[in-house]
């Protein structure tokens, strides 16, 4: 097939409804390729990925066992899915909370005040090597992760940061949640991470500051009992930093929450590649699947209806009630085609008494998608003549039931006489 009557044929099978189904493919392809680029998510994206490689293979180079156990084991198939990449699958349904629709209205610029109060809490911990956990909430909901905990709902200063994180006192073991530029709760307990290498040795609060940045966006900032050193926790990565790097990332953080008010206002400038390459495989998707250049050409009986017969008139005879309609297009237009509801409806209300009037049967032709053309349709026309329906004949009075007395006596009346035989005496006088 030729460039132009490829594009001739994608202009005529193109609908808006193609275009819709697009959009919808490529959000749902968006949203997984933004879960996908997650370190958790990635063995999940990789065994997916491969599935469907291994189909469209085994579709385009007509593999038919393949083909039949992919239909067959579809159901197995996804079961066994959930149940190995079952945490990522989670991970991934707690990233949908982080959607534009479920998140946190933007926090005030952070002031220079609270970045020197934590940051001077932080080295002076690190320097007498009092372990801390410092929580930085991003853009997603931290309360489902969260456990325990007291409400302070204190401005964040360097008294209360040490005295919080004191030995002796009971909430030191504990995280600090800072939330709208102040401490919200003290003492929560964080999930813990098993990921043993990014640990590197770590303690428990390592681990809780780990475990809390693989389930969402926020920054955890920790402190070592044991060397004194001050870490990061952010997007499942843990790494050493040094205080003046830290005042740097948690202005970063908490700027980021300012700034999400404006960041709404242009959502199209971010992940324009994810977005592209998104709209590219939806596109590529429908081109493979519901675009079909092949050209099935069906012959279809249907009835002719006649509407709005005015009333005490009927068509006469000869009348056509049936018509052979020649529909062609593809596959995927055919499927559009509900047969059941095809019909010629011709409307006779204008039609004068006793006149003979040709109507088109291709213009009363209904429930056809525009997706497929009509070839021919016989007969092209049909002769109509309106007549004044038959009134009923009447049918002859009935007479009255008799009573079977009466009837006897009309019948003995009606007998003939009896002749008497030759040579047998008359009873007359």
């Amino acid at each position: 097939m030729s460039l132009g009557s490829l594009l001739r044929e994608f202009q005529h099978q193109f609908r808006w409804a193609d275009a819709i189904d697009i959009g919808v493919v490529a959000t749902l392809l968006y949203m997984l390729l933004v879960w996908f680029r997650q370190r958790s998510s990635r063995s999940l994206a990789v065994v997916v990925t491969g599935l469907v490689i291994l189909f469209l293979l085994a579709r385009w180079l007509e593999l038919y066992l393949t083909t039949h156990i992919f239909q067959l084991g579809l159901v197995g198939i996804l079961v066994v899915v959930v149940v190995v990449f079952q945490h990522d699958i989670r991970h991934g349904l707690e990233q949908l909370a982080g959607l534009r629709w479920f998140r946190r209205s933007a926090q005030g610029v952070p002031s220079r005040q609270m970045l020197d109060a934590l940051t001077q809490a932080v080295d002076y911990l690190s320097q007498q090597r009092i372990g801390a956990l410092l929580v930085f909430p991003g853009l997603q909901p931290l309360d489902r992760h969260l456990r325990g905990g007291v409400r302070v709902d204190g401005e964040i200063s360097f008294p209360l940061l040490l005295s919080i994180f004191h030995p002796q006192t009971p909430g030191h073991d504990g995280a600090v949640l800072i939330d709208s530029q102040r401490i919200s709760h003290l003492g929560l307990h964080l999930p813990l991470s098993s990921n043993t290498a990014q640990l590197q040795g770590g303690g428990t609060r390592h681990a809780a500051a780990l475990g809390l940045s693989e389930c969402c966006d926020a920054l955890v900032v920790v402190v070592s009992e044991e060397r004194g050193t001050v870490a990061l926790a952010h997007e499942g990565q843990l790494e050493t930093i040094s205080v003046e790097a830290l005042e740097t990332q948690s202005q970063t953080q908490l700027e980021r929450q300012a700034a999400w008010d404006s960041r709404q206002r242009q959502p199209w400038i971010r992940n324009l590649l994810t977005k592209f390459a998104a709209l590219l495989a939806a596109s590529g998707l429908w081109f493979l699947f519901a675009f079909q250049t092949d050209t099935i050409q069906r012959t279809l009986v249907i009835p002719i209806e006649y509407r709005n017969l005015p009333a005490g008139w009927v068509i006469a005879e000869p009348k056509a009630t049936y018509a052979e309609v020649t529909l062609d297009g593809s596959e995927q237009a055919f499927n559009l085609l509900d047969v059941t509801q095809v019909r010629v409806s011709l409307d006779v209300a204008k039609i004068p008494a006793d006149a003979q009037v040709q109507l088109p049967t291709e213009s009363g032709l209904q429930h056809v998608p525009n997706e497929l053309r009509i070839r021919q349709i016989i007969p092209q026309s049909v002769n109509i003549r309106l007549r004044p329906a038959e009134r009923p004949a009447e049918r002859p009075a009935e007479r009255p039931a008799e009573r079977p007395a009466e009837r006897s006596a009309e019948r003995a009346s009606e007998r003939p006489a009896k002749t008497p035989a030759a040579g047998q005496p008359s009873n007359t006088r």
